[in-house]
């Protein structure tokens, strides 16, 4: 028996399993479940996952008390959750198939250097001899950016990108890796890259010509749920009555209503509805989106984020030549037509 203790299972079955037998078997009352689904594997056509409502639907159908399920659209957002929000108090359990497991691993892959503080100066040493040793193996060296950034996400772009090497976390430390300015610069105008390290951005080391790398980035974007801080895209309003949910206006389980009070809606459970007694505004056009309306918005299946990645300057080890696509657009964009200069865009301070 759990006890007090409560389980966040954070979970994915492979399409045909006995899905409410495996859960009746590991959720208790108060516990969180969090259905995700898992890429289908290469060269295994006849392998696919459930769908997370499906799962979702499945624990609705165990009618244990307290127990809160939510829907994810990808793994990555799952661990993104798990990762950045504050969810003291729970024991968070990864099962289901060993193929969710395994997308975990590489979700986790994905290169990162936000833990730079707890590593100490040898973590830093080895993240700079790998970024050092990438500009010696490849002829490009990208600058990009990234709006609401999801792990899964980046994973489809570094499948885009092929054996090219992403790095992704301290802009400090990836900088002072390059060089910051001629004197310690490790190639002729490297430095301009560290310059252009500001903000949600990332490395791309590359031996992809220029054209091709544009398509790389250009060719994925995705959309999401929004988080706290996002600005909200439209108005959103759940009318009087049953509360209900997408497209296909699906009612919420009857164990959600504490959790949907709970973040400011005004509920009532009666004969096994959630309603509302009149029509209630989650969010407004232009709202920068709190915490709790960004849940919302999650538990209404409301996308308002999309992720997307944008090239903002590339450097040619071969040539020296660096380009700051950034500048170029804008000069575009004033109708000027000119080509980048080597001075850097002083919007990316």
């Amino acid at each position: 028996a759990q006890g007090a203790l409560q389980v966040r299972w954070v979970v994915g079955f492979s399409r045909g399993k006995d899905v409410a037998a495996l859960l009746a078997r590991l959720v208790q009352a108060g516990d969180v479940v969090w259905a995700v689904p898992f890429a289908k594997p290469q060269e295994m056509p006849w392998i696919s996952c459930e769908q997370p409502e499906a799962i979702a639907e499945a624990v609705q159908k165990l009618g244990m008390d307290g127990v809160a399920v939510e829907v994810f659209g990808a793994l990555g957002e799952a661990v993104d959750r798990l990762a950045g929000d504050q969810l003291d108090g729970y024991l968070n359990v990864i099962c289901g198939s060993l193929y969710l497991v395994s997308d975990v691993y590489r979700v986790l892959q994905v290169v990162s250097l936000t833990k730079i503080k707890s590593k100490g100066k040898v973590g830093r040493r080895e993240i700079m001899v790998k970024v050092t040793d990438a500009i010696d193996t490849y002829d490009y060296v990208w600058v990009f950016s990234v709006e609401n950034m999801r792990n899964q996400y980046l994973k489809q772009v570094r499948r885009n990108l092929g054996t090219s090497q992403i790095f992704m976390g301290s802009n400090k430390v990836m900088a002072k890796a390059l060089g910051n300015d001629e004197e310690s610069e490790l190639k002729p105008n490297l430095h301009k890259i560290s310059e252009a390290l500001s903000g949600e951005v990332g490395l791309v080391c590359t031996n992809m010509d220029v054209e091709e790398t544009k398509r790389a980035f250009s060719e994925f974007s995705a959309k999401s749920y929004a988080r706290a801080g996002n600005i909200a895209e439209y108005q959103v309003v759940v009318k009087a009555g049953e509360v209900v949910r997408g497209v296909d206006e699906e009612p919420f389980p009857n164990n959600m209503e504490p959790t949907l009070r709970g973040l400011g809606m005004p509920t009532v459970l009666k004969q096994g509805k959630i309603l509302l007694d009149n029509d209630y505004v989650v969010c407004e056009e232009g709202d920068k989106l709190t915490a709790n309306q960004a849940h919302l918005l999650k538990h209404l299946w409301e996308q308002m984020a999309t992720f997307t990645v944008k090239p903002v300057a590339y450097w040619h080890k071969s040539s020296g030549e660096f380009v700051n696509l950034k500048a170029s657009s804008d000069k575009e964009g004033e109708g000027k037509g000119e080509s980048e200069s080597d001075e850097s865009d002083d919007d990316m301070e």
